[in-house]
């Protein structure tokens, strides 16, 4: 604040000065401006050298302290190679030895057992790299080794890459006497005659594997125990016939009547599947699908076109970008009917399976406790749309101009859904759902069936929908 002062002091006694000097005050003005642009210049000038000098001399400062490092750097790294260490382990950046001092005797004598440690912690660092780095080049050698063994052990279906997960997995291989032993050989690399040396062996694990996996899939679908083997049946044949063996069960396996119900995941799945490792075979989820469904997917293979040695990845679709096939279900009316992937049809027909059955067995019960009488039902009371065994096509594969057409239907009778109920000749056979009770009266209201068993009414909907599952029901 002082230096402030003394300088407005100063510019106020140099106006008082121009102004008694100067004819006007724009000459004095003029003269005073004139006086503090060439103080103001002579300011900047001098703050230009000072900033400059002090650049100049914090920069030489860094050199001697960098000149300082580098010696102390290099007479620790002579004291220790001296020792018998090696560059490569020399903690180069250890606080240590990246210090701005001048290293003397006693300075070295106080530091070198930390030094010391550093460096034997960066050579054992290094040491376990190498050795790493060994057997991580021998792991990829055996790895090379076992993807051509199984595209050799999967014989004509290793064009089929998910068909190759039939095979032990690579870690399988590893844990195999004869790869483990190269693994553990701390060498740097395999050579190509050891690959050779164990190849056979390789080769016979893979397609014992293979063999194993895929007769395991074959018995569960002909409902045999899991590990059945009839050891006569290979026993006689050479790799090449085993190979070629396998490739006809797999070739079965692969067809869309063959697939198996998962019962963990509540859904049907085909080989190859990515999850059905052996172990999962092993723990009694799969089934074959047909015992759940006899007939339905043959049905559904003539509906589309396809014969019974339809592949089960051309009706599903999905694979390499493309998108999942879509079927309508030809059963449902087409105004509700829904677009589905082949697996979600099989769901579709055994959920109304399902429904229909117990529906049936409640109505029984409800009429024998009505009636007193111990007899069934002398008619059916509901009507299975569902059943596939009767004549008529089971799923639809739409073209892009029906497809228009059944979504056209579908809006249309969307739009009606806020209609009020008809009577069926003074008769309402649906109730209010209760989840519309309070709803305000301008909303559209869903109904249950009342003609169902109670509580076997499909999900509560608009009377639109519910009109066509009582006429089809």
């Amino acid at each position: 604040m002082q230096y402030l002062r003394a300088t407005v002091e100063g510019v106020y006694k140099l106006w008082k000065s121009l102004s008694k000097t100067s004819d006007s005050l724009e000459l004095a003005n003029a003269r005073m401006v004139e006086r503090l642009e060439k103080y103001a210049d002579s300011r900047i000038e001098s703050g230009f050298k000072i900033r400059n000098w002090r650049i100049a001399a914090s920069d030489l400062k860094a050199a001697k302290l960098a000149k300082i490092r580098e010696e102390r750097s290099a007479m620790v790294l002579g004291k220790l190679s001296e020792l018998g260490y090696l560059e490569v382990d020399f903690p180069r950046w250890h606080t240590e030895v990246y210090k701005s001092e001048a290293l003397t005797e006693e300075e070295w004598e106080r530091i070198q057992p930390i030094v010391v440690k550093a460096t034997e912690s960066n050579k054992d660092r290094r040491i376990l790299n190498e050795k790493w780095r060994r057997r991580n080049r021998r792991s990829r050698d055996l790895t090379i080794l076992w993807d051509n063994v199984v595209v050799a052990a999967s014989g004509a279906r290793a064009v089929y890459t998910a068909e190759r997960r039939s095979c032990p997995a690579v870690n399988e291989f590893l844990d195999l006497s004869p790869a483990a032993a190269l693994l553990e050989a701390d060498t740097d690399g395999i050579s190509e005659q050891e690959l050779n040396a164990i190849r056979p062996d390789a080769l016979q694990f893979a397609i014992q594997g293979r063999r194993r996996y895929l007769v395991k899939l074959r018995n569960i679908r002909n409902s045999l125990p899991v590990n059945q083997v009839d050891e006569e049946e290979w026993s006689s044949l050479s790799k090449d016939e085993t190979i070629a063996k396998l490739d006809i069960i797999a070739a079965e396996l692969v067809q869309a009547v063959n697939g198996f119900w998962d019962s963990k995941r509540k859904s049907v799945e085909w080989y190859p599947a990515s999850y059905l490792d052996s172990s999962y075979l092993d723990s009694g989820v799969l089934s074959p699908a047909e015992d759940l469904a006899p007939g339905l997917m043959s049905r559904m293979l003539e509906s589309v076109g396809r014969d019974l040695n339809t592949e089960a990845s051309a009706v599903m679709g999905g694979n390499w970008g493309r998108r999942p096939e879509l079927y309508r279900c030809a059963r449902c009316d087409e105004r509700l009917a829904p677009h589905l992937t082949f697996t979600e049809v099989i769901s579709h027909y055994l959920e109304n399976k399902v429904w229909f059955d117990k529906a049936s067995d409640a109505r029984e019960k409800a009429f024998i406790e009505s009636s007193g009488s111990k007899e069934p039902l002398p008619f059916p009371t509901l009507f299975d749309s569902h059943d596939w065994i009767k004549d008529g096509d089971v799923i639809a594969s739409d073209s892009s101009r029906d497809k228009a057409r059944v979504t056209k239907l579908q809006n249309q009778l969307e739009a009606a859904y806020g209609n009020e109920p008809e009577d069926y000749e003074g008769e309402d056979f649906t109730t209010r759902s209760r989840r519309s009770t309070n709803k305000a009266p301008e909303r559209r209201i869903r109904r249950i069936c009342r003609l169902c068993p109670e509580g076997f009414s499909p999900k509560p909907m608009y009377f639109a929908a519910l009109k066509i599952h009582i006429e089809h029901v």
